[in-house]
């Protein structure tokens, strides 16, 4: 075999190895998903993310939390509260089975709506049935109005069947706000650990 015979080869082999090397790592490499998808998985994401004002709030031991809080990693934001009999409890599990599934979880926050009860004291003992690295927020209900409102996320007290109790209505939307603390979109009732494994790994890539 001649040197340019050979050198020829060794040119159309290494031109294999990189369309092949190429062909492997679009098949292998997980793909993000596509709008239909992500609307299929009960996400629906803003073309532009939105900005979210500041505003300030104390945590589950007691520090103050603002939109820097948010900021470097993605959230899941749950507007809910501790004496919710039903869809808070449920989405928390929900919640607390999806991040186990995920290489890199994001941070999971029960905003408080029933700041009347929920101190920051409650609000830790609470989230540690969970997962102890879920975060709670409370603060003034004005506060927590207009944070909630800055997210599309509405509520109001309801009178309960027994005189002085009460209730509180609210969305049942989780919140998606992406590293630059922006509100991204929202994940929609009812909830799968699947589905929001799979929506918050896609947003990562």
């Amino acid at each position: 075999m001649t040197k340019g015979i050979r050198h020829t080869l060794l040119i159309i082999a290494g031109f294999i190895a990189l369309i092949l090397g190429l062909f492997l790592n679009n098949f292998m490499t997980p793909k993000s998903l596509s709008v239909i998808e992500y609307q299929e998985l009960g996400y629906f994401g803003f073309p532009q993310a939105r900005e979210i004002k500041p505003f300030s709030l104390t945590d589950q031991n007691g520090e103050t939390v603002g939109v820097a809080t948010l900021k470097g990693h993605w959230s899941l934001l749950f507007f809910g509260f501790t004496y919710c009999p039903d869809i808070c409890p449920t989405t928390l599990g929900v919640l607390n089975r999806a991040v186990k599934k995920m290489q890199t979880p994001p941070q999971v926050v029960l905003v408080s709506v029933d700041p009347e009860r929920d101190t920051p004291a409650q609000l830790a003992s609470y989230l540690a049935g969970f997962n102890p690295d879920f975060q709670g927020f409370t603060g003034s209900f004005d506060s927590i109005v207009g944070f909630a409102t800055n997210v599309n996320v509405a509520f109001g007290k309801v009178p309960g069947a027994e005189p002085g109790t009460y209730t509180i209505d609210h969305s049942a939307s989780i919140v998606v706000v992406d590293p630059f603390g922006r509100y991204a979109g929202f994940i929609k009732a009812p909830h799968q650990a699947e589905k929001i494994q799979k929506i918050v790994d896609s947003l990562q890539r």
